[in-house]
């Protein structure tokens, strides 16, 4: 997180010196604000000993029982305080030795990125492997693309909108309109309009009629 920090507010410039870097607007600028105060003193909630988040919200994880008796109560918060000053003890060891290594962290980009630029050139160089993994973010996105939107887009392109959409819906609609199309074109052609023609036609179904029930 430092070196991005050391690179973009201590690094060489990149684009165009003529170009003029402009400051967030204020509403945004308030955001940035709130969200850092927040990120520094949010912390302070869960302080071993002070604990008013965990205290807040210690009801909601913890299963109480109805039926339990006053002298058990008793037994319980006696072991509850032992194991709770153990935890905090712990919490404590674990508070200082992260931060140890999270100074430890910013001094090492501090002097690697601020001091000794060379250093991370002659490791990207000795290490060229683990400088790509590094550089690549571990291939999480090509992972991620490769697994999961490549197979939804050839699903989605190739099954839902070629193979469905296109194929069984539009084919349904359109094979509809031409089997229409096709039968009023049929049709159209006996409304001629001509009354010989009619007449011609009425006189054969009448034949055609007579004839089915004098056969019969």
């Amino acid at each position: 997180m430092f070196r991005l920090v050391f690179l973009t507010f201590h690094g060489e410039r990149r684009d165009a010196p003529s170009h003029h870097l402009h400051d967030a607007p204020p509403a945004m600028a308030l955001a940035l604000v709130v969200l850092a105060v927040g990120s520094v003193l949010a912390g302070y909630a869960g302080v071993p000993g002070h604990n008013a988040l965990g205290s807040w919200l210690e009801p909601s994880f913890t299963a109480r029982s109805v039926t339990t008796l006053a002298d058990a109560q008793v037994g319980v918060a006696g072991e509850a305080g032992g194991a709770g000053e153990a935890s905090e003890g712990l919490e404590v060891t674990l508070m200082v030795v992260s931060s140890i290594v999270a100074l430890l962290g910013i001094g090492l980009a501090f002097f690697i990125w601020l001091k000794r630029r060379e250093i991370a050139d002659k490791a990207a160089a000795t290490f060229p492997g683990v400088y790509r993994l590094l550089l690549n973010k571990y291939y999480v996105d090509e992972i991620y693309d490769a697994t999961i939107v490549e197979p939804i887009r050839i699903v989605s392109t190739e099954g839902l909108w070629r193979g469905i959409d296109v194929n069984v819906i539009d084919g349904a609609v359109n094979g509809t309109a031409s089997i229409v199309d096709g039968s009023s074109s049929l049709l159209r052609r006996l409304q001629s309009g001509s009354v010989r023609a009619y007449a011609g036609s009425l006189l054969i179904g009448v034949v055609l009629i007579l004839g089915y029930y004098l056969w019969r």
